[in-house]
Order: structure tokens, then C-alpha cells, then sequence
């Protein structure tokens, strides 16, 4: 995939915070002085068609948000409801669990738009 100056920018933001998931208008906030609205907007829909970040719906903020994609079609994420923190849980007792999903009650869970909901434990120590 051809790369563009923006692109990149964007890009190495990600990269720099594989934890996190931001909304378009944060983007927008973080770039305000780098790259205009529209640059913006096409360059998340193109990083989303080529699958190096991910767009979720966020339950909680009702909203969109954009992570750098990390092969999450074979694996969960725990999401931290209070600082929005994205863990993505790459264990044997998740594969196990999704197995069990499949074999026993005939579900094929979407591992990639999986979320679970809870507290991280940065959050949990600070409260």
C-alpha cells in the first residue's frame, strides 16, 4: 500500500498506542494543526479497507472508534470502561472458550468485534 506523509503520521500514532481507541473527532483534535478534516477521514477508511487499524462501536460512548489492528480476527479484547484501555487477550483458555462456543452450543463467535467489558487493573489499583 502506497504511503502517504499524513498516512504515516497517522499511522505511527497508532503504532504508538495499540492500547488505545479513538473516536474520529479526538483524531481530528490530535491532528488539528497537521492534517485537515477530510485528509483525515479518508485516510482512517483506508487504513480500515486495508485492515491495519480497526473501527468498533463503542457500546459504552455510543461512537466509532479507530485501533491499530493487531491480527484481531483470532483473538478477544477485554475493554476497560473507565479509561477505554484495549487488551488484546491472545491466551490457550480464550481458543479453548471459542472452541467450546462452536462445539457445544453450535455459536461461531467473531473474535475480531468481540469486546468484554470490565475494569483493567491499572484502573482498579488507582481507585
Amino acid at each position: 500500500m502506497y504511503q502517504t506523509n499524513h498516512q504515516r503520521i497517522i499511522l505511527d500514532f497508532f503504532k504508538t498506542h495499540q492500547e488505545e481507541a479513538f473516536t474520529a473527532l479526538a483524531l481530528l483534535d490530535v491532528f488539528k494543526n497537521q492534517i485537515n478534516k477530510a485528509t483525515i477521514y479518508r485516510k482512517l477508511h483506508l487504513l480500515e479497507e486495508n485492515k491495519i487499524v480497526r473501527k468498533t462501536y463503542n457500546l459504552t460512548k455510543k461512537s466509532y472508534e479507530y485501533q491499530y489492528a493487531q491480527d484481531c480476527e483470532n483473538h478477544l479484547h477485554l475493554v476497560c470502561k473507565l479509561c477505554g484501555k484495549i487488551i488484546h487477550l491472545k491466551c490457550e483458555q480464550t481458543t479453548d472458550f471459542v472452541s467450546h462456543l462452536s462445539n457445544h452450543h453450535g455459536f461461531l463467535m467473531d473474535q475480531g468485534s468481540t469486546m468484554i467489558f470490565g475494569v483493567c487493573e491499572g484502573c482498579r489499583n488507582h481507585a
